[in-house]
């Protein structure tokens, strides 16, 4: 007697990651789960797929991401990235949380329930991400205690606050150990980490990282005996550093991660699967490639049965035929085919949070008794910047922006606490400003411009259209895109908040030559647990001591 199920998939190449081969297989599956690879006797199917000789490999994985970079709410980000053959994702909600607290949270674990992508939520861990800059909420660990409840959520996210885990800051302790009571895991964020502090992390179980931004880097973490997260997103590009260091004997500690990736990026290039294709172009194997984004990266994340295509784990896989070149012809989630063409969810909505602020011309007057200053260098693709001290233009007392300096303000826009002022170079602003209320990670208002008329009407319609980016150019006309999900996320399907996304770098185009994502590098300035100088809303932050300095030099 034979026992029927739901697919029986043939004359197929099957990805063995095992053994990291392509094996002409068969493979039946029912319901959601892989029940035998190889010839049956005993199973029949309802569905039979000839494959005609096309290459099988498990769902894709991305191994740490933050859906709200991609400005698309999880339904519309499940939408674009199952286009690419990406299955899973390990996200964290720590932006929308810093935002909104514990509601933030809710609405992505609910918005996410409408996909057919498998979400694994990571409870943010530091919101606000230090105590040098004011976010919409503060997360203590009996806050999210509750959410190891849901089966969603998988642990604790990205630990960024180093010295309270050095220090043994008992709510950092208690959230690690509310994560490792609740048979979660907890992820590392190792940014500037000595081998030592890293050390420190992996004592308290630790055990994944993914701010690599060199292959020595990645080797101190390989030698602590982390999981590597190999990250390339918009901004982010680490992966051509790091796959050099990648071997047959040490290839099971690395996986992909896209950490902030724009859907326009998304879109244009890919998610996973553009990890994929670099690093087969940088001389890996695609069966290892496929490995590092799909079993690799269940296993950092300690979750089993996932991630190969054998009996007993997920039904996830994705086709294609052509072993030079990723390019996902079908998907299947959950053993069920994604449709061809995945018509837009109705987005939930999320209680518009207010900008709470006022400013005023004369707020962005940068006073200076001297020429000298710290200044901001942007780093063309890196989140890091440069601490520079260096001569800058004065005229009666005021620093005067130019072309090759620019100001930059970041504005706290939850309690009306004031703002920060600094001086930036890179952006290579010719006239004009842009801003958003996308600023890692307390997500306040941050503006960067050459002049203060541009940069008050860009604040100023940030506030009247409730958070979002926006471009002033130097005949002060507006092109702006409304995020209406905290600021953060477009409630528009992927394909609309492509086409705006496209007419504000168009904008931006006008006022600069500059060649890098000027919006998500904006939103990283802000970000003061990353190196070297950044400005929050309480001032000019030096990463290196860990405190805040005046903007003029000693």
């Amino acid at each position: 007697m034979t026992k029927l199920v739901d697919k029986h998939l043939i004359n197929g190449k099957f990805l063995n990651v095992f053994t990291s081969v392509f094996e002409e297989t068969e493979l039946w599956i029912d319901g959601d789960k892989i029940v035998r690879r190889g010839h049956s006797d005993a199973l029949t199917a309802s569905e039979t797929v000839d494959l005609a000789g096309q290459y099988v490999t498990p769902g894709l994985i991305d191994a740490h991401v933050h859906v709200e970079s991609s400005l698309l709410a999880p339904s519309e980000f499940s939408r674009l990235l199952l286009s690419r053959g990406v299955t899973r994702v390990f996200a964290d909600p720590h932006e929308i949380a810093s935002v909104a607290g514990i509601s933030g949270l809710q609405y992505m674990i609910d918005e996410a329930r409408q996909s057919a992508l498998h979400f694994h939520f990571m409870l943010p861990s530091s919101v606000p991400a230090t105590p040098f800059e004011h976010a919409g909420a503060v997360l203590h660990a009996q806050h999210l205690k509750p959410f190891y409840e849901y089966p969603e959520v998988h642990g604790l996210a990205e630990v960024m606050d180093f010295p309270a885990v050095a220090n043994g800051d008992a709510d950092m302790m208690a959230k690690i150990h509310d994560a490792q009571a609740a048979g979660r895991h907890v992820d590392g964020h190792g940014a500037g980490l000595t081998r030592e502090q890293l050390a420190i992390y992996r004592a308290v179980g630790i055990d994944t990282d993914h701010e690599s931004d060199s292959a020595e880097a990645a080797l101190e973490r390989l030698d602590a005996g982390m999981a590597i997260f190999i990250r390339e997103g918009t901004v982010e590009r680490d992966e051509v550093a790091i796959l050099p260091i990648v071997t047959a004997l040490n290839q099971q500690y690395f996986s992909f991660a896209t950490d902030d990736k724009t859907a326009v990026d998304i879109q244009k290039e890919g998610s996973i699967d553009f990890n994929v294709n670099l690093a087969v172009a940088q001389g890996l194997p695609m069966t290892l490639a496929l490995k590092l984004a799909s079993y690799n990266a269940a296993q950092a994340h300690h979750l089993q049965n996932v991630g190969a295509l054998t009996d007993g784990y997920a039904a996830d896989l994705a086709i294609f035929d052509d072993l030079n070149h990723f390019t996902a012809k079908r998907v299947l989630v959950g053993g069920e085919w994604v449709d061809d063409d995945p018509k837009a969810n109705v987005v939930l909505p999320l209680a518009n949070q207010a900008l709470n602020f006022e400013m005023s011309l004369a707020d962005f007057t940068v006073p200076m008794t001297q020429t000298r200053a710290h200044v901001i260098e942007i780093v063309p693709h890196h989140i890091t910047t440069h601490h520079l001290v260096m001569d800058v233009p004065v005229e009666d007392g005021q620093f005067v922006a130019n072309e090759e300096f620019a100001k930059i303000a970041v504005v706290e826009r939850y309690h009306k606490l004031g703002h920060g002022l600094g001086i930036i170079k890179g952006f290579q602003l010719k006239q004009g400003a842009i801003a958003g209320t996308i600023a890692h990670d307390s997500h306040n208002l941050v503006v960067a411009g050459v002049d203060d008329t541009a940069m008050l009407l860009a604040v100023n319609t940030l506030k009247e259209i409730g958070g979002g980016l926006v471009v002033v150019d130097g005949q002060y006309q507006v092109t702006a895109v409304p995020l209406a999900i905290g600021g953060l996320m477009s409630d528009q399907p992927y394909e609309e908040l492509i086409v705006q996304m496209n007419a504000l770098q168009a904008a931006f185009n006008t006022i600069s030559d500059a060649v890098f994502d000027p919006f998500i590098t904006l939103s990283f300035m802000a970000l003061p647990v990353i190196p070297s100088l950044k400005i929050t809303d309480q001032g000019l932050f030096d990463f290196e001591t860990f405190s805040f300095i005046d903007l003029e030099a000693k």
